[in-house]
């Protein structure tokens, strides 16, 4: 339901305009009466009109004044002017407040209705058309971590495709007040506040690609290589920060080994990193396994509290992260060629 005030000093057109609205059968009902603009300013926060009838001369503020001031704060609002008399001077300024509906006096019933339905329907197709934008802008925002993603993944067709994908969307459901430049312009910006987050600084270069173009074909290939020049960033930046972000790793593991459960993806998640591509760097920096390197890790360790401390060897397996001692047992027979016990009593005394 709709909601219309009514600004008219004189009674008479007050009453009929009322009696018209509320027999018209229209999806509308009125929220607000004024008798001139001062008054009907002063209402507008309480009544929030989706139209406004309203008259041009009227004591106190006449209503081009009122629809100059209500449009500053409520720019959606439309307006019906009514007016005694033809003058192209207050048409001329009224039509830079965005007016365009003007009825004569005395009022048509049939012609004041039509204008009436006209701008109902004007309002239903701006709804709609904010409700698709809307859900438009939440499928946006999900593709653009989706975008993300695949860029981090350095995987550029997969990039391309959810690109592409958005493009369709904003096409179908953005509206025309969406310029296409600005959807490129915002689904960057969007990745690269995500890629920000994992810690990657874009260049210089990267960052500022500059004005994207209006033109559907030549917007995609700018967003496109916008895209692959992010991949090229993320690949120059693990391969130049592998070496310090796999120092990262072995410090993390050796504060963090005794723990029973750690895992390749509590490194990866505290580097924010994916497990495949530490697994992969971790092995070709350190040359062992993310495995074997916290069996060594925690061997060693076990090694020097049975060389140092009088423990027993259940207390020393627990200290290091085993639970098991019949497994922790075999694993440091494995790396050390001895039992815990056999590797204690060839100890010099």
């Amino acid at each position: 339901m709709y909601r219309l005030m009514i600004v008219e000093d004189e009674q008479a057109i007050h009453r009929s305009l009322r009696k018209l609205v509320e027999t018209s059968g229209l999806d509308i009902r009125i929220e607000g009466e004024a008798e001139d603009g001062a008054e009907a300013l002063a209402m507008l926060e309480e009544t929030a009109p989706d139209i406004v009838v309203t008259d041009i001369r009227m004591p106190e503020m006449d209503g081009l004044a009122f629809i100059k001031a209500a449009r500053e704060t409520h720019p959606r609002i439309r307006f019906i002017i009514l007016t005694g008399y033809e003058r192209f001077d207050y048409a001329r300024e009224a039509l830079r407040y965005g007016v365009s509906e003007f009825l004569l006096k005395p009022v048509d019933p049939d012609q004041f209705l039509q204008t009436l339905e006209k701008l109902l329907g004007e309002l239903a197709d701006g709804d709609v058309r904010v409700a698709r934008q809307s859900e438009w802008l939440v499928r946006h925002r999900q593709r653009v971590k989706q975008l993300a993603e695949r860029l981090w993944a350095v995987d550029a067709a997969g990039a391309a495709d959810k690109i592409r994908e958005d493009l369709a969307d904003y096409r179908d459901s953005a509206g025309e007040d969406v310029r296409i430049g600005r959807w490129a312009l915002d689904l960057l910006h969007a990745a690269d506040a995500e890629l920000a987050g994992r810690g990657l600084e874009l260049s210089g270069e990267a960052s500022g690609p500059g004005e994207p173009p209006e033109r559907e074909t030549e917007c995609l290939e700018w967003v496109l290589k916008a895209a692959r020049e992010r991949i090229a960033e993320i690949k120059g930046s693990r391969n130049f920060g592998s070496r310090h972000t796999m120092s990262k790793a072995v410090r993390y593991i050796e504060e963090n080994c005794t723990r029973e459960d750690l895992s390749l993806k509590d490194v990866a998640e505290w580097l924010g990193m994916s497990v495949p591509y530490l697994s992969r760097s971790f092995k070709e920096e350190i040359g062992v396994t993310f495995v074997k390197y916290v069996i060594g890790v925690r061997m060693d360790m076990a090694a020097r509290l049975l060389r140092e401390t009088s423990i027993q060897t259940t207390e020393a397996a627990f200290r290091v992260g085993f639970s098991d001692y019949v497994h922790f047992s075999k694993t440091f027979k494995k790396h050390f060629g001895l039992t815990p016990s056999e590797f204690r009593k060839q100890l010099p005394r």
